[in-house]
């Protein structure tokens, strides 16, 4: 008994123990974020071309119809310089209207922005690769990405650059490495300044860096 009752004195001791020694959350996490100055230029990362990306980029992911140009407009009078775009997401032709306005309104030159594009899984196949970045540079009305991803390492057969696959796709037997030789490709034309990956895993990364003659930004 005195055994058992040494035991479970032991055990609870050491629960409370373990209870004393758990972290307390940092104070930081409770403090509110502060407020982001949009008349200031933004941080930028520089990349490994030597370009500077801003931080701070508008997304235009899950707009409705006739909503992302208005809302372009409105983030580039308030100061974003960063818009982060994608083919797969279907209004990049009203997002190159919204450009064009804003660049003959003078609200901003070309020069000063930073445009990323991304490669669908549907577009990886090599001869398809430079039509995809030239269709969707036609949709925004711009001659050249700042940055252009592979927008997921998974590669689908071809659908058409007008009909992005979705959902249940077939995939297709096109090597990442290869699709990136193509985005390669696009740097020494001009089409992009540089490219890069989201939505990689570090072994498929690693497997990137290793083969890539141009690093990813």
């Amino acid at each position: 008994l005195l055994h058992k009752k040494n035991k479970k004195s032991l055990l609870s001791s050491s629960s409370n123990h373990r209870h004393s020694q758990q972290p307390t959350m940092s104070s930081s996490y409770t403090k509110p974020a502060p407020n982001f100055d949009l008349s200031s230029p933004s941080p930028a990362y520089t990349l490994a071309s030597g370009d500077k990306m801003p931080v701070i980029a508008y997304g235009t992911f899950r707009s409705n119809p006739n909503e992302i140009g208005p809302a372009v407009i409105e983030a580039l009078k308030a100061g974003y310089r960063h818009l982060d775009l994608a083919h797969v997401y279907g209004n990049e032709e009203e997002i190159g209207k919204a450009l064009k306005q804003a660049f003959d309104e003078g609200i901003v030159t070309r020069e000063e922005l930073f445009i990323t594009g991304k490669l669908w899984n549907s577009d990886h196949d090599v001869e398809i690769v430079p039509k995809a970045a030239a269709h969707s540079l036609n949709n925004l009305q711009l001659d050249y990405f700042d940055l252009y991803l592979i927008h997921f390492p998974v590669c689908w057969k071809h659908t058409g650059l007008a009909t992005p696959s979705w959902g249940a796709s077939e995939l297709g037997n096109t090597p990442l490495i290869d699709t990136w030789r193509a985005m390669e490709d696009l740097v020494g034309k001009g089409v992009c300044k540089n490219i890069g990956v989201s939505n990689y895993p570090m072994m498929i990364m690693h497997d990137l860096v290793t083969q890539a003659r141009i690093q990813p930004a």
